[in-house]
């Protein structure tokens, strides 16, 4: 059904027909330049399939207690050429037995063509009668009969008022006026269309309770929290099904059009359906070499190399003609009026056994490649196989396929349940779930329920309906999917509006873990209108709407600055993250970050106070990186890259056999290297790798930085190697002699427990700002050396001086170590 304008009517006085009381309506409305029946006094010529009539004074009432197909209809001429632009407007109030969604309005002209417009009547109440208006015109009738697209309006002959076809429950409404109005207001496209519709709020209330979780973090140095640290927190996977059906030859070519298709849908999707090629007869070859098992396994391997899910899509399609040719000839040889019983029962195990070998084969052939099947399709027009074996038949296909691959999750899979035209009580969903109760009832391993959305015009449901529907079926307790939506139709802008909101409505019901598209691009789409792109890749309105959900308004871009206790909270979309810090112009990104149900807490050790390793990417943007933190040696290992710009610095230290070290997968430089000696200094011809990767290994300093070494520096295939040529400067020679002895640790005492500038700012050869065991190591770990120096020896005792004033401030030399830790255990070195 399109949606329908609605306006209550104001009641004035109680009507009693029969034991039923009816408001009657006397508020003056719009009225139509043309009815067909004002039902004062009178009623319809004839009616049909156990419908009958009750006229009243003002109104009828239409009942049949039975089901709800039939109808009545009045014999009439009529020349509605004027009134093509206009639309039906019918005042009408379902009956409190009603069980009925809707109700469908016919014309039909002299050739027997015959147009329809249907009404949605699931949300209306039975106190008071409803203006309600038709969505198109009667020049584009919703469906119809025979070559309805050119209905003769100038040349009706009839019109007729019928309730649901196929419907097993009570139609029961009453009607007081059906007119044709050319200047009634246009309704909404669809009940829920309006801007400020109240189902929005209600979505976005949901959609941050089921789709989002919180991500908490600390970020620390040195087991200390690190305040103003910016935190930003990227989405690079949704956990939430996105998919689309893709043809396997389509994905297995490589023409330029091609091309661009797996682009696409690599690029917006992260699961694929394969629309036709896992079909039983495309299987068993018979459609030809686009769609073959070969076909099958390479696609399959093409979506698993794109890091996405697959389904398959379908094992048992039970209808005559989408079964294979052996299997129809076995039916058509049941179903001979000549076939012997013996000879039927034979034919009945032959095709229960061709059945389970199928699903045998195929789910072995694929296991671990499938995610998810639909292992039976359509069942409600699709049962020549049931008729044969029985219901029972469909438990032991779920139960064989289960045992082919128990890792696959396993479907049914049914069409018109949510593009009902907004009935939420259809004979269609009343069917499927008296299906999927039947196969949990005998204990079949069904454990999911697939929902097709093909829509088109005349079979709009609204958002709220949506939801309606939904909840009936997320009593059973399985997960929901969305397997197949498209939206047929040439108003693109109507297509993209309603593209938004099933969208939204589908998210933000928690029963629902997948929406599937049939389909994107116009020359691969079995109905090209919906499609996404255009047949030149130009994206269409509703492709775009698309995107602005899923990987803008749906995608977490969040960012936040740690609190004064390092802390902080950021809420977002349930998946994939990279989150990445930035402080003191180092920027370190931590890659396969869930958000879920449970909340998330992440500690953020900053890369320049780990000796260990760290699960991340690291890039130098402007700071002036440390390795292991100042005056400490050790080794970060990244299980990442690291990459340093033109305008960062990185500090490496080192001593007399060792030196700090970056070992990191990837490694990219540029900006300087500046290499700082600590305690002892090395000796000449002492080699130090400092940065090494397994990986590639590109770039190089601008700039080489040493006051105190001439070095030679080589840029190898996967290392910086440095090569240590001269000693410029002898750490702890204070005074400057050449020589580091008692002059030099007199210096220090000196000045000892002073701040910078102390009386000698030679005193502070740590540059730390203070005089005090820092600067007492360099000069003991170079004791009695001197320029030019080609060996170095043990630190040998001082004087008795040195030993009591040593002994007074309680010197204690500090050994630094390293080990192996993860992002959630790091040793800090002070």
């Amino acid at each position: 059904m399109l949606g329908l304008y609605t306006k209550k009517l104001r009641l004035t006085q109680l009507i009693v027909c029969g034991m039923l009381i009816i408001p009657a309506m006397t508020e003056s409305r719009v009225w139509a330049e043309i009815t067909l029946s004002a039902f004062n006094g009178t009623g319809f010529d004839y009616t049909f399939s156990g419908f009958t009539q009750t006229t009243g004074s003002s109104f009828i009432r239409i009942q049949d207690t039975t089901d709800s197909w039939g109808g009545g209809g009045i014999n009439s001429a009529l020349d509605l050429s004027t009134y093509a632009d206009g639309r039906f407007t019918v005042d009408m109030a379902p009956g409190v037995t009603n069980q009925t969604d809707t109700f469908t309005l016919e014309l039909i002209d002299a050739n027997s063509n015959t147009g329809k417009w249907t009404f949605n009547v699931s949300d209306l109440s039975t106190s008071g009668f409803t203006n309600l208006v038709s969505s198109t015109t009667l020049a584009n009738p919703t469906s119809g009969v025979n070559d309805w697209q050119n209905l003769d309006l100038s040349n009706i002959t009839k019109w007729q008022l019928l309730g649901e076809y196929g419907g097993t429950v009570p139609f029961d409404m009453f009607f007081d006026n059906i007119a044709v109005s050319n200047t009634v207001e246009a309704p909404p496209a669809y009940p829920g269309a309006e801007s400020d519709a109240t189902w929005r709020t209600t979505a976005e209330s949901n959609i941050d309770t089921y789709r989002k979780g919180d991500l908490s973090y600390r970020v620390l140095r040195c087991d200390e929290p690190v305040a103003g640290a910016q935190v930003d927190v990227q989405m690079t996977e949704h956990e939430f099904v996105w998919g689309t059906a893709v043809a396997a030859w389509r994905v297995n070519s490589t023409t330029s059009d091609n091309t661009i298709y797996k682009q696409k849908v690599e690029e917006m999707f992260n699961l694929a359906t394969l629309e036709n090629t896992l079909k039983w007869p495309a299987w068993e070859g018979e459609w030809g070499s686009n769609f073959s098992q070969s076909q099958a396994a390479s696609a399959l391997s093409w979506i698993e190399a794109q890091g996405m899910t697959a389904r398959g899509h379908v094992q048992v399609w039970p209808g005559y003609s989408n079964l294979p040719s052996t299997v129809k000839a076995k039916i058509d040889e049941y179903n001979d009026i000549g076939t012997l019983t013996g000879r039927k029962i034979e034919l009945e195990n032959e095709l229960a056994q061709n059945v389970i070998d199928h699903i045998n084969e195929i789910a072995t052939a694929t296991a671990g490649k499938v995610d998810y099947w639909d292992v039976i399709n359509e069942v409600r027009a699709n049962h020549d196989l049931m008729d044969i074996l029985g219901d029972e038949a469909m438990v032991e296909w779920f139960n064989v396929a289960k045992a082919a691959d128990p890792n696959a999750e396993l479907y049914l899979n049914e069409y018109g349940i949510i593009a009902s035209g907004g009935g939420t009580n259809t004979p269609s969903q009343q069917e499927y779930e008296g299906t999927i109760q039947y196969l949990i009832d005998q204990n079949a391993a069904i454990e999911g329920i697939g929902i097709q959305g093909h829509f088109d015009e005349g079979s709009i449901t609204g958002p709220e309906q949506i939801w309606t529907i939904l909840d009936r079926f997320d009593d059973f307790g399985l997960p929901i999917h969305i397997t197949e939506f498209d939206f047929n139709t040439t108003d693109e802008d109507l297509q993209a509006q309603y593209m938004t909101d099933v969208m939204t409505a589908l998210f933000a019901h928690p029963a629902v873990e997948a929406f599937i598209q049939w389909g994107l691009w116009e020359d691969a789409h079995w109905r090209s209108d919906a499609a996404l792109f255009n047949s030149d890749w130009t994206i269409k309105p509703n492709g775009q709407a698309y995107l602005d959900l899923v990987y803008d308004a749906w995608w977490t871009n969040e960012q936040s600055t740690s609190d004064a206790i390092g802390s902080g909270t950021i809420r977002g979309f349930k998946g994939m993250h990279n989150v990445t810090v930035t402080h003191d112009g180092v920027q370190q990104r931590h890659t396969g970050i869930v958000i879920s149900d449970t909340a998330t807490a992440l500690d953020l050790p900053l890369a320049d106070s780990i000796d260990g390793t760290l699960d991340a990417d690291v890039v130098n943007l402007t700071g002036s990186m440390e390795v292991a933190g100042k005056d400490s040696l050790g080794t970060l290992t990244l299980q990442g890259n690291f990459e340093q710009l033109d305008t960062g610095t990185l500090n490496i230290e080192m001593t007399s056999g060792d030196a700090d070290l970056i070992f990191a997968e990837n490694i990219a430089l540029d900006g300087d290297l500046v290499i700082d000696v600590i305690g002892a200094a090395p000796k000449i011809g002492e080699v130090f790798i400092v940065l090494l990767s397994s990986g590639s290994f590109i770039g190089n300093f601008d700039n080489v930085i040493c006051t105190d070494l001439l070095l030679n520096v080589e840029y190898l295939s996967n290392m910086l190697r440095i090569t240590v040529l001269d000693v410029l400067s002898l750490p702890g020679d204070l005074n400057g002699d050449g020589y580091v002895g008692l002059d030099d640790l007199d210096i220090i005492l000196t000045n000892w427990n002073q701040a910078i500038p102390p009386a000698n700012s030679a005193a502070d050869p740590s540059d730390d700002g203070f005089v005090g065991l820092d600067d007492l190591d360099i000069v003991l770990n170079n004791w009695n050396t001197s320029i030019p120096i080609s060996s170095y020896t043990d630190i040998p005792e001082p004087s008795s001086l040195a030993l009591l004033v040593i002994g007074t401030i309680a010197l204690q030399h500090r050994r630094n170590t390293t080990r192996s830790i993860d992002i959630r255990e790091y040793d800090c070195l002070s």
